[in-house]
């Protein structure tokens, strides 16, 4: 038994996701389930061969085994040509390219636009009015293979449901009476007023077989499984969670570096991480997500994504300090000259006839400009 049926075995009570939880799914997820235990409500899912779960569609996802968060880069690994990509969203596989609107499918191990002609990285303008016909016309044979195969399948379930004898020894029999409206001889009519009895129970064995419906001698025990020793412990994983605290306040809108918004910026993403210090508890935590509110395609997501590069090349794996992360984000986008500036206007500012609120505003302005408490020592 797999890591994955021992967690179905775990939890009896399975049902699926609502339509906001299938959201939170990934489109690399092979499997799913959401379950209640102890009165809080979780999200199961395959990812990998590997059991992942959440909280819900406001939580992250957490390996079963570890408890460890899955991160951003692992769930987006399996895109090709990601870098080419804006406003990637993880889970969805959804972004633009060059301002077209383009989906990840797994099936095909590419990106394609909304309308499922394949998307080409660095083509010329020739190259693409030339393979365009091409394109089309796969994407054509696809959805009438893709159609072909469902009809294809849908008529072999009818047969094997019409064929399904009470008795091997009626098999032969059986299976040249279908059609019922033809109503050949009325030999086969003695056999007609058994089978409901004996195809009876057929569609409720299979039914309880489906992953979804446990079965019902299982009873729910959360905390000890019956019969097998617990290798995945669900049960202090959700009991941690009773207790987990939610994502408070905004997170700042991307930073492209321009200076006349890097104080509003730094004063936000400060503030978001310090509401949050329950959620993001390390320094790792804390630099490895700031890392990626720097907007893509500008050199300030290019000198994040150098930090990045030097922690994961790290062994082990080293992030540093959030003292760290903020002197270096302020030596590259708070230049010393306009630090000097603002010390000088800081100290020259005179109140004049102003009354004191609005001297002492603008006055504050120029101190945070100034990070006068590190600075200035005032």
């Amino acid at each position: 038994m797999n890591s994955w049926e021992k967690c179905q075995k775990r939890f009896s009570n399975r049902t699926a996701f609502t339509e906001s939880e299938k959201d939170h799914l990934s489109i690399f997820f092979d499997n799913h389930f959401a379950a209640t235990d102890q009165g809080q409500h979780f999200l199961f899912a395959l990812f990998a061969d590997l059991v992942v779960w959440s909280a819900g569609p406001s939580h992250p996802w957490r390996y079963l085994d570890d408890n460890n968060l899955v991160s951003e880069e692992l769930l987006t690994a399996k895109f090709l040509n990601k870098e080419y990509i804006d406003n990637l969203h993880p889970l969805k596989g959804t972004g633009q390219y060059e301002g077209k609107e383009v989906k990840y499918s797994p099936r095909k191990a590419c990106w394609t636009y909304l309308n499922n002609r394949t998307v080409h990285f660095h083509r010329t303008s020739t190259s693409e009015s030339l393979e365009s016909p091409t394109d089309d016309d796969t994407a054509q044979v696809e959805q009438l293979l893709e159609r072909a195969e469902t009809t294809v399948t849908s008529a072999i379930q009818k047969l094997q449901t019409v064929s399904r004898p009470a008795s091997p020894a009626v098999q032969t029999s059986s299976l040249p009476t279908p059609p019922v409206s033809k109503g050949k001889a009325p030999a086969p009519i003695p056999p007609r007023t058994r089978t409901p009895v004996a195809w009876a129970p057929t569609p409720k064995t299979s039914t309880s077989q489906q992953p979804v419906q446990a079965p019902p001698p299982q009873p729910a025990a959360p905390q000890p499984p019956p019969g097998n020793p617990p290798p995945n412990p669900p049960a202090p994983a959700a009991m941690a969670q009773q207790n987990q605290p939610r994502i408070l306040g905004t997170a700042p809108d991307p930073y492209d570096g321009s200076p006349e918004k890097v104080i509003a910026f730094w004063n936000t993403l400060a503030n978001y991480y310090t509401i949050n210090d329950a959620v993001y508890a390390t320094n790792a935590q804390k630099v490895s997500s700031a890392l990626t509110h720097f907007k893509i395609g500008t050199p300030a997501r290019n000198w994040a994504s150098d930090l990045m590069q030097t922690a994961l090349a790290a062994q082990p794996t080293n992030y540093g300090t959030w003292d760290e992360f903020k002197a270096a984000f302020k030596k590259q986008f708070i230049p010393p000259a306009s630090q000097m500036e603002a010390i000088s206007k800081m100290h020259s500012h005179q109140m004049g006839s102003k009354d004191f609120a609005t001297w002492f505003q603008e006055w504050s302005t120029e101190a945070r400009r100034t990070q006068a408490d590190e600075t200035t020592k005032m």
